[in-house]
């Protein structure tokens, strides 16, 4: 039975995500909040080929056999990490949105894409009531999809035997280097043999491919994220993955610890990573400001 989705945000974003789904005949049945998308949803005559994937245009006032809700907004034309302004217009229709849905029944998973949705996800927190497990922000999964395909390509081995994370959100974000293995074996005692000619090959394609801009362009990428998470949640295809999920604890704001675990209940801290002192202190620099970036959206929306 095909799991139900409602779906909000960026028109031009939705379609895109839509003719993804498409293309992939996806397993699921999309509902779409934005009404106005109707024309172009009715235009989209390749939905003829698919066998599972359904899309329809929403606005019932029973939400309760909804499993999930996919908020996707843009990102800014100049990415600059404390775009106050732009994210206080995102998280007020995020609201408005979320609020709407859960006085109608809603229920499941928030899932979300798009600049900073590290803040959107801990500002969700608050005005949903839903715990961390229930609230899903792509962060900096991107990055490490696109981090893992490189290094398997260049050392000539399987996805599965390479771990490494990165960590921080999807503007502001580092790689762990400090825990980074192929197999037992540490990625930078490969990098660091005087007999490898390729390294600096391979660190310069790592630092081209991971350009914030770029990849916040990238919808095939930011969608083939979201649908690791799908995967995880709705087809019993369990994924540990690289997110980027602020929380406050004991009154101080901290970032869920790459990797987590996503599967069919949800998403859970997988294992404490032990990082460097210097890798430590580059994200608790990264949550500190991310704290004074909260700050500054609510005291701005008190004014």
């Amino acid at each position: 039975m095909l799991k139900n989705l409602l779906i909000s945000g960026d028109n031009k974003r939705i379609l895109a995500f839509v003719k993804f789904l498409i293309s992939i005949d996806y397993p699921i049945h999309l509902h779409i909040l934005n009404t106005d998308l109707s024309g172009s949803i009715n235009k989209l005559i390749s939905t003829v080929l698919c066998d599972q994937f359904n899309v329809s245009i929403s606005d019932k006032s029973d939400y309760s056999n909804i499993d999930g809700f996919i908020y996707l907004y843009d990102f800014p034309e100049n990415i600059k990490d404390d775009n106050i302004e732009f994210l206080k217009e995102k998280i007020s229709n995020f609201r408005l949105s979320v609020n709407d849905i859960i006085e109608k029944g809603f229920t499941g998973t928030i899932i979300l894409n798009g600049f900073r949705d590290d803040l959107l996800n801990y500002f969700a927190s608050k005005f949903t009531g839903k715990s961390s497990n229930y609230l899903i922000g792509t962060g900096t999964l991107p990055s490490t999809l696109v981090l893992k395909n490189i290094l398997k390509r260049y050392f000539n081995v399987g996805s599965s035997d390479i771990t490494i994370s990165t960590f921080g959100n999807n503007i502001n974000n580092f790689i762990s280097w400090s825990r980074s293995y192929i197999g037992q074996t540490p990625i930078l005692s490969y990098l660091s043999d005087k007999n490898n000619l390729f390294k600096d090959d391979v660190l310069d394609d790592i630092n081209y491919r991971l350009d914030v801009k770029s990849m916040s362009e990238d919808e095939i990428l930011q969608f083939k994220s979201i649908k690791d998470i799908l995967d995880s949640l709705y087809l019993d295809l369990p994924h540990i993955m690289d997110l980027s999920n602020l929380k406050l604890s004991n009154g101080k704001l901290s970032s869920l610890s790459s990797p987590v675990i996503v599967n069919n209940k949800g998403l859970y801290q997988y294992i404490k990573v032990s990082l460097s002192d210097n890798e430590e202190s580059t994200l608790n620099s990264i949550v500190d400001k991310s704290d004074i970036v909260i700050n500054e959206i609510i005291n701005g929306s008190k004014k």
